[in-house]
């Protein structure tokens, strides 16, 4: 098994190795490099799974009352 590590380049939509990430605009590490490429559905997949359970609903609760105060009624 390889040790090798994959990270998503959030700014590129680019796969890179430890060795050739730069900047900080990344996810990661992936074990390989089809997990690295699937990093923004994978995370928005999580994120969406957080924000139905109990403890997502009270922070996205928050923020639509945020949002409203902040005159973004559309995004609520």
């Amino acid at each position: 098994m390889s040790s090798k590590s994959y990270w998503y380049d959030v700014a590129s939509g680019q796969v890179l190795t430890a060795d050739t990430r730069e900047g900080e605009a990344w996810l990661g590490p992936f074990g390989t490099p089809e997990e690295a490429e699937e990093a923004p559905a994978t995370f928005i997949a999580m994120a969406n799974a957080w924000l139905s359970s109990e403890e997502g609903e009270r922070y996205l609760a928050m923020a639509r009352d945020e949002a409203g105060d902040l005159g973004l009624d559309g995004l609520a």
